[in-house]
């Protein structure tokens, strides 16, 4: 797979773009943390970058035309051969000043999260009962704005940005584990998994991701 990707010179690369700061839409163009990520392995293989917008729900049944997914998956949810992870993603909660801070446990709070995420995940550990659940996670965070929930569990990076760019909101954390994001790439390429671990391995080494992670605020 490695060299067919040098051969036709472009690498394609699937993520959801609809999770800010780590993939979205800047203008026409993808960009993020992870489509940063994304490019440095483009550039590595020689290859051009080719990003797909796939919603992550389109993810699961497998590659149809790309090769590598690149789009906050862990190993557990990776539909195929998982890398070195690349990030350590938390969850974290976002809440309207003025209201009571919600403890971790996310007692007796009207609670919005997205449908089969790592934050309904917390809940469900927590015993409690979502409020308003939605399948955006940006929809879940809406609640909270629009008084229809007091808080929202998500994805952290995905909460900071909304907090940022949304006025008297509030985010905390719990001690919720953190999730290791991974690259997954076909199954039918252990060489492109070697080269893609290889050079993650490399950019941690070297201090690359730190100053990806710097220039998206993770």
């Amino acid at each position: 797979m490695v060299a067919a990707i040098r051969r036709t010179g472009v690498l394609r690369v699937a993520s959801d773009l609809s999770y800010p700061p780590l993939a979205f839409r800047d203008g026409t163009s993808p960009g993020g943390f992870e489509i940063d990520l994304a490019g440095l392995l483009a550039a590595a293989l020689g290859a051009r970058l080719d990003v797909v917008d796939t919603p992550r729900a389109a993810m699961r049944p497998g590659f149809a035309d790309a090769d590598l997914f690149i789009s906050q998956l862990t190993a557990g949810d990776a539909p195929g051969l998982a890398s070195l992870p690349y990030y350590g993603l938390r969850q974290a909660v976002l809440w309207r000043e003025g209201e009571p801070v919600p403890d971790a446990a996310l007692r007796g709070i009207r609670l919005a999260v997205q449908a089969r995420s790592r934050g309904e995940a917390v809940a469900e550990q927590a015993g409690v009962a979502p409020t308003v659940v939605v399948y955006e996670p940006i929809e879940a965070l809406r609640a909270v704005s629009r008084g229809q929930a007091q808080a929202a569990i998500a994805d952290l990076p995905l909460v900071v940005e909304y907090a940022r760019t949304h006025r008297r909101l509030t985010v905390s954390t719990g001690p919720w584990a953190e999730a290791p994001l991974v690259v997954v790439v076909r199954e039918d390429a252990p060489d492109l998994l070697a080269f893609t671990s290889a050079a993650i391995h490399e950019l941690e080494q070297t201090g690359g991701l730190t100053r990806l992670r710097e220039r998206w605020h993770l």
